[in-house]
């Protein structure tokens, strides 16, 4: 008989364990899969996030600042330049980690780290640490420990994870005495490659300066940040005013950036190469401005004195004073001065009046109108033109012209001398009221000339209407036209040059560091507006002028001054049955225009008296301007050095006495 066979029977708590193992190794398959689901889910979906963030914690940009470029005077002088500085910044987080701050405090409370962060809470410890270093940088940043504290603790509320600027301008001795401060008081020391001391960042920073103690933002203008919009970024340091502004762009560099990484200790790693893109520095400007001529007219227009012989500022009690000097061979303007009511140290002047500037020439204009004609060849210097009678002339389609002289008939040449108003309006009807409209735009007038300043005015006929026969007869001595200065001086310098105009202009070259010229600063050429001859003719006549017509008081014992007054009543619009209508009867403005010497011309210039209040000297261009100009164009020529063409030394001494000619009165020498 066989033996049965045995079978095992599960017991029920068998079939409950291997539920549960199964159950255990379903859970780690699904909680394996779900981990390598996520893990892929961050290789490959969220891969750019936190790479992002490990670059933004472990990898930094530091900007490295250009230099704006210097601006120099004709001579080499420094206007404008960029002056090494040190940016002081204060880090944040530096103030979140209490290992760090209880270092720094170590020496200062004479414990150790360990027991500093027992004993203190990390709010004790950022007080603490807080009221040590602001009683030593406060100071330096140029402000109290309250400002120093109530900075740090109001932005710390705000934003924690950023730094706070506490300077831009600490100049390079005192950030490191700030430095050496710290580090002596135990608060840390200074970490080279970060540019660091605990919390406070170092980078270096360029500041503007303007070494000359003379007003010329005017001019070279400045730079500076403006004035925030409410609810927009604040915009970077920019050129404000004058040059600075006008070539913002070239003057401005571009900065550098230097990249390198950190370790979790917020420690650089040196061995990392990083990668450096150095900074471009700004374009360095001359000018043609002299700095030392610019002293001669502001020390002139700030004297006083009560002499019969000679104007100052102080007995015209003018609105505004103007004074441009230029150099007629390379129309290059060496000096702007102004003085008015208004601007002052506390307040300086901006705009720059050479050419924001707009006023009625007066018979100034006049060179032009004779020039024109000249040049035509309708007429020459000696030609005689009919004047009528009695100084007045009223032709049927003109309002009335009058003279102050009542000569019947003058050369063209006398009728710049005598400054004759009607016989400047016979000259300019020869030419027809399109050509000497034609005219006029060619010397400039009427448009911008492309002067080196920010904003620059255009000019305008009367009305801003087209040349006719009324507005001919007015433009043709200087009225019913407003110009600047820098027009005007281009005009004289055209006359100077014999027809050729060129615009004025400011800036001479670009330089490099060592001052050598470089290409890039293009200007308009010289091109021909009139005949040599009628140049040169007008050029005679403004020796007249200053020897025996209207410039007189301008006529100098040292040099022979070639000029042209002018006087001209500003124009007020008003309403009159209906229309606007403009009349001549406002304020007065007197005006010279010269050069000298007038045989070989080195300097040329004009002079505007705005609105004068004086009781002392008659309102007129040749009592009041000439002798202005007269005084400063002596004082420029002793600074250029130029030998005078008269000896007052030798005055009473007979002619043949000396090699220098002597200086008396008009037409009693022949020279």
């Amino acid at each position: 008989m066989s033996a049965s066979r045995i079978h095992s029977r599960a017991e029920p708590g068998d079939r409950c364990l291997r539920f549960r193992v199964g159950l255990l190794c379903c859970g780690v398959v699904s909680l394996f899969s779900l981990l390598s689901w996520r893990l892929l889910h961050l290789q490959f979906n969220r891969h750019d996030h936190f790479q992002a963030i490990l670059d933004k914690s472990h990898h930094k940009t530091q900007a490295i600042s250009a230099s704006r470029g210097d601006i120099l005077d004709a001579r080499g002088r420094v206007l404008a330049c960029d002056e090494p500085v040190q940016q002081v910044s204060f880090d944040l987080k530096f103030l979140l980690l209490a290992t760090p701050l209880a270092k720094a405090l170590t020496s200062s409370e004479g414990m150790k780290a360990t027991d500093l962060r027992h004993a203190f809470s990390l709010e004790e410890l950022q007080n603490r640490y807080l009221d040590r270093v602001g009683r030593i940088a406060a100071p330096v940043l140029e402000m109290t420990e309250a400002q120093f504290l109530e900075k740090i603790r109001t932005r710390l509320k705000v934003n924690p994870d950023g730094e706070v600027a506490l300077s831009k301008k600490v100049s390079v001795s005192a950030a490191l005495k700030l430095r050496a401060d710290l580090e002596a008081a135990g608060l840390d020391t200074y970490e080279e490659s970060q540019g660091k001391i605990g919390a406070l960042l170092f980078q270096n920073g360029f500041a503007r300066r303007y070494p000359v103690d003379l007003p010329l933002k005017h001019i070279v203008g400045f730079f500076g940040e403006t004035m925030p919009t409410p609810g927009k970024e604040p915009q970077p340091a920019r050129g404000v005013a004058g040059v600075e502004r006008f070539l913002d762009a070239d003057l401005t560099g571009q900065p550098g950036v230097r990249e390198y990484e950190k370790d979790g200790w917020g420690r650089e790693i040196s061995a990392y190469r990083g990668s450096l893109t150095p900074p471009r520095n700004g374009r360095n400007v001359r000018l043609s401005l002299d700095l030392g001529l610019q002293g001669v007219v502001e020390q002139a227009l700030d004297e006083t004195g009560d002499s019969d012989n000679e104007v100052y500022l102080n007995d015209l009690n003018a609105e505004r004073v103007i004074v441009v000097l230029f150099d007629p061979t390379t129309m290059g303007v060496r000096a702007i001065g102004c003085r008015d009511h208004k601007h002052g140290p506390d307040k300086p002047l901006l705009s720059n009046p050479a050419t924001e500037m707009l006023y009625e020439p007066g018979s100034t204009m006049k060179i032009v109108t004779v020039a024109a004609a000249i040049s035509s060849g309708k007429v020459n210097g000696e030609s005689r033109i009919d004047l009528g009678a009695g100084g007045v002339w009223d032709d049927s389609d003109i309002t009335q012209i009058t003279d102050e002289h009542p000569d019947s008939s003058l050369t063209v040449e006398d009728i710049l001398i005598k400054s004759s108003n009607i016989g400047a309006y016979k000259l300019a009807r020869l030419l027809g009221t399109r050509r000497f409209e034609e005219m006029i735009l060619d010397f400039g007038f009427c448009r911008r000339t492309g002067f080196e300043s920010p904003s620059e005015s255009r000019g305008y006929f009367a009305g801003n209407e087209k040349m006719t026969i009324q507005t001919l007869s007015r433009v043709s001595f200087g009225m019913a036209i407003q110009v600047t200065p820098a027009q005007m001086c281009g005009a004289l310098g055209a006359i100077i040059n014999d027809g050729n105009y060129q615009p004025l202009h400011m800036a001479e070259s670009w330089v490099d560091e060592q001052g050598q010229p470089l290409d890039g600063l293009t200007r308009q050429p010289p091109r021909r507006v009139v005949t040599s001859a009628a140049s040169k003719s007008v050029r005679r006549a403004m020796v007249e002028v200053v020897e025996k017509g209207t410039g007189k008081a301008g006529r100098s014992e040292l040099f022979e001054i070639a000029g042209k007054t002018g006087t001209a009543r500003k124009a007020v619009t008003m309403l009159k049955d209906g229309k606007l209508r403009t009349s001549y009867q406002g304020d007065v403005i007197c005006s010279f225009i010269g050069f000298l010497p007038a045989d070989n011309p080195r300097l040329g210039g004009l002079v505007i008296v705005d609105t004068p209040k004086s009781a002392k000297h008659a309102h007129y261009g040749g009592k009041m301007a000439a002798p202005l100009f007269r005084r400063i164009a002596e004082r420029a020529m002793a600074y250029y050095e130029v030998p005078p063409q008269f000896s007052p030394e030798v005055r009473l001494l007979p002619q043949a006495a000396s090699t220098t000619p002597v200086r008396a009165t008009p037409r009693t020498i022949t020279r």
